[in-house]
């Protein structure tokens, strides 16, 4: 059975747009020209003027002002014409006064529906605009995103592996050097635990740079890893908890997470001189909710305008995962960044 492939429907819009410049013009000259007929028709005791305005708005609006005001032109000639012999003016000079004050109403249609499509695609152009901004960050965090994994698979898959394989040798040498009862032994033995040392350290690095992959399970197991790697490295005390039901299938919103959760770990840090840092994931049937808390000196909130680059960096994530942010401080009490996911979010594909 053969498939048959219906066009969507063109409403009246899409017709006029797509239509030549000189068939709509034409069609808006004959309306012109019919509702003038119309008017002689009508008689002195019904006046149509008001319906030369559709023709002028159809003029303005698919074509250009330009000729939107010779359409008017052409509506006052066609008023005058259809009204010539049947006006109950005194003389032709009030006559004339009122085909006047006609084209000044129907210019002034023109100039309005004009004036009105101008700041219409202004207003689209606007819109596309901060659509193509929109997508241009997102590529650019994703492509930030790429190059951190990169530089992470290269460090733990290069760098690791040959300074693992020096540590190897120095052990060989070591061992080398201790069935020969050489006093060097002690310092191939520091040589192969300062490599040790290195390894690990450029192991932690790689993962800090871009953790595991992210499925289900793998933000908590992440988030663990992190706060284990900074109690070794820095000389602060971070915990980690999580409570109920963490589901999250969309690795991107798991990876923005982390990073908002990796940014305030790092400001409290750096920035807050925090000794005792609480990282917590929780969720349940309606939202996820991840919660950094410290207690360091805290920070002045400051707009989003002059707030640093960290800052900025968190409330973009955020928005890109329709999540709320919410950062409270108290001087000498440290501070809490809180970030809420709705679970239609955290469980998109």
């Amino acid at each position: 059975m053969s498939s048959v492939q219906l066009n969507p429907p063109v409403n009246l819009s899409t017709f006029l747009h797509r239509q030549p410049r000189s068939f709509l013009i034409a069609e808006v000259a004959a309306m012109v020209i019919g509702i003038g007929f119309l008017d002689y028709l009508s008689g002195r005791d019904i006046t149509l003027f008001l319906l030369y305005a559709v023709p002028i708005f159809l003029a303005a609006w698919y074509a250009d002002r330009g000729w939107a005001l010779g359409c008017a032109v052409l509506s006052a000639l066609a008023w005058w014409a259809a009204n010539f012999g049947v006006h109950t003016f005194s003389t032709d000079f009030g006559y004339s006064v009122a085909a006047v004050s006609r084209l000044g109403y129907f210019v002034f249609v023109a100039i309005g529906t004009a004036a009105l499509r101008s700041q219409r695609d202004a207003d689209r152009a606007r819109m596309d605009a901060l659509e193509q901004n929109s997508a241009l960050k997102q590529e650019i965090l994703r492509i930030s995103e790429r190059e951190q994994q990169r530089i992470g698979q290269e460090l733990h898959d290069g760098l690791c592996q040959y300074l693992a394989a020096i540590a190897c040798a120095a052990k060989c040498l070591r061992d080398d050097l201790e069935e020969r009862v050489l006093p060097e032994a002690k310092a191939a033995t520091e040589i192969e635990t300062l490599l040790n040392d290195a390894v690990r350290q450029t192991r932690s690095l790689a993962r800090n740079i871009f953790p595991v992959q992210m499925d289900e399970a793998g933000l908590p197991a992440a988030l663990e890893d992190m706060v284990a790697t900074t109690n070794r490295l820095m000389s602060v005390a971070v915990s980690f908890e999580t409570r109920g039901e963490i589901r999250i299938r969309d690795p991107q919103v798991a990876m923005h997470l982390y990073r908002i959760a990796q940014e305030a770990l790092n400001n409290a840090i750096k920035h807050g001189n925090a000794r005792q840092i609480v990282i917590a994931l929780y969720g349940n049937d309606e939202r996820l909710r991840l919660v950094v808390s410290d207690d360091g000196r805290g920070f002045q909130q400051k707009p989003l305008l002059q707030a640093g680059m960290g800052m900025k960096t968190m409330q973009y994530r955020a928005r890109e995962i329709g999540a709320d942010l919410n950062i409270g401080t108290t001087n000498g009490a440290g501070s809490t960044v809180t970030c809420t996911v709705p679970l239609a979010e955290s469980l998109s594909q």
